[in-house]
């Protein structure tokens, strides 16, 4: 796979990323481990080929039950691969976009438990985990998996960030869908306001940090262990 910004060039996905190579405490994440992506739905069936021989173990979607239902699961669902379906609506009530992913990291905190301890063991490796776009609810919980594996908040906003590489293509993306489905397009003042930008998911983390501490306060909450958590860095993290 040809790496673009710790992306890669791929036919169907326009959002897929490796969160290897990004600093954390005592190291760095391992390459290859652990990738983030918009829906595997669109994969071609060359993009498939690719993550099975590329060894990809798990599968994590965060799509609801209407979207898996309307787009299906893609090429891959046929391939020897874990498939972790973890239902997140998009339509969280929230006064924000900051607040919907906090909201979200407290709705759905038992099940993102049991799926950080899903990662900590090595044949759950590697992972891929993707909602419809890639950005928001994989954005947070990409931002849950690297601050648990001591990644700075800093570096965790830029990761979210580098979405913004894919805006386009998500706006195509988004505005055909629309026009199938017989619904007014949004425009691109619409798009413009949605660029995920690092202040957005730094207020996140900031009502994390707010009403938990810090992400291993939210584990502490939803019943993770000091142990669990340092098995997930264990497995996601190189010290050398």
């Amino acid at each position: 796979m040809a790496p673009v910004a710790r992306g890669y060039v791929f036919e169907g996905l326009v959002n897929f990323r490796d969160l290897g190579g990004i600093p954390a405490d005592g190291g760095v994440i391992r390459p290859g481990r652990l990738f983030r992506s918009d829906s595997l739905s669109y994969a071609t069936e060359s993009d498939a080929a690719r993550l099975v021989d590329a060894g990809l173990a798990t599968i994590v979607d965060l799509r609801d039950t209407v979207e898996v239902d309307e787009f299906g699961r893609g090429p891959l669902a046929s391939a020897p691969i874990t498939y972790v379906g973890l239902p997140c609506t998009d339509s969280i009530p929230a006064e924000s976009r900051s607040e919907y992913y906090f909201r979200l990291l407290a709705l759905h905190g038992p099940a993102l438990g049991d799926l950080v301890r899903r990662l900590s063991v090595a044949q759950s490796l590697p992972a891929v985990v993707h909602c419809h776009i890639g950005c928001d609810r994989t954005g947070i919980v990409s931002a849950m998996l690297l601050g648990l594996a001591g990644v700075s908040d800093e570096d965790i906003c830029a990761d979210y960030a580098r979405s913004t590489r894919a805006n386009v293509a998500i706006r195509e993306r988004s505005e055909d869908r629309r026009r199938h489905l017989g619904l007014p397009l949004m425009g691109q003042a619409y798009y413009d306001a949605w660029e995920p930008q690092p202040e957005t998911m730094a207020a996140a983390l900031e009502l994390v940090a707010r009403e938990w501490r810090d992400m291993s306060g939210w584990a502490a909450t939803f019943g993770l262990t000091v142990d669990d958590v340092a098995d997930l860095r264990a497995a996601l993290v190189d010290p050398s």
